[in-house]
């Protein structure tokens, strides 16, 4: 009887110590899936955080046939299927025009970490876009009476620099009152190569779930009873945590995988 004991209680101890060691397997592996633990700071460089110096990186540039224009006139139009991008603290207008070279449909892309340059007299935010956005340019159409043949889109961005202004805070007009949009007040710059931003970046990738599919109000939130919808909070939790890295110390691992939690499909 004393032997069965024995070999139950030794069968029990060899099955807990199999267990431990999927256990430990199975916590190795989740370490493993950060590609990196940390990302710094990127507060010191040129038009990020307090900073304001035009950002650094590749120039972008528009292909033959097309260049940005100013509609200053042009009401928002809040169309979603004019919306690109994933990431929506605030829009930017880009609007081109197409001239009698553009003949044939062609896809036009911008890159992540394409920044939105301030190029209005007020104080405020530059963005970032945060993930490849493709849209088609059909062939130039110009209208009767040789009108300009312009298309305007959106470009959901994040903030780069917590310490100035938001630029839908001043959104008095009609169009814009209800809107994160930042009329006229943004112009694609450079696409930055710094590798902590791109690592960043990198996290976004392959998550077609955050393409924007609907707006928000930025006047919700001075509702007293205002709670922070379901949808808007891995957008909230992408904004908090780049502008750690572009005004604070960076990420640690714990912001990491809150950061991936929140995006997560």
């Amino acid at each position: 009887m004393n032997k069965i004991n024995f070999y139950i209680g030794l069968i029990t101890i060899m099955l807990f110590g199999l267990a431990s060691c999927k256990k430990g397997e199975k916590n190795i592996l989740k370490e493993e899936e950060l590609p990196f633990t940390n990302i710094g700071s990127v507060n010191n460089l040129p038009g990020f955080g307090n900073d304001d110096d035009k950002p650094e990186g590749i120039p972008f540039e528009l292909p033959t046939g097309l260049r940005f224009v100013s509609r200053p006139d042009h009401p928002f139009d809040p169309d979603l299927r004019k919306l690109h991008g994933n990431m929506n603290t605030f829009y930017v207008d880009v609007n081109i025009e197409r001239d009698s070279t553009w003949k044939e449909d062609k896809l036009l892309t911008f890159p992540p970490g394409l920044v939105m340059l301030n190029v209005s007299p007020s104080r405020i935010q530059n963005g970032m876009l945060m993930g490849r956005v493709r849209i088609n340019v059909p062939p130039n159409g110009r209208g009767p009476g040789g009108k300009k043949d312009t298309i305007t889109v959106y470009l959901g961005v994040a903030c780069m620099n917590s310490s100035k202004g938001l630029p839908w805070e001043d959104n008095q007009e009609p169009d814009t009152r209800n809107y994160v949009i930042g009329k006229g007040t943004h112009t694609p710059y450079v696409v930055v190569t710094n590798a902590e931003v791109l690592k960043f970046l990198s996290l976004l990738e392959d998550k077609p779930h955050l393409n924007l599919t609907r707006h928000q109000n930025p006047l919700d939130v001075y509702d007293p009873d205002y709670v922070e919808p379901e949808w808007m909070k891995p957008y909230n939790t992408i904004q908090t945590m780049f502008w750690k890295i572009t005004d604070g110390q960076g990420l640690t691992e714990a912001d990491l995988r809150e950061l991936l939690e929140a995006v997560k499909g």
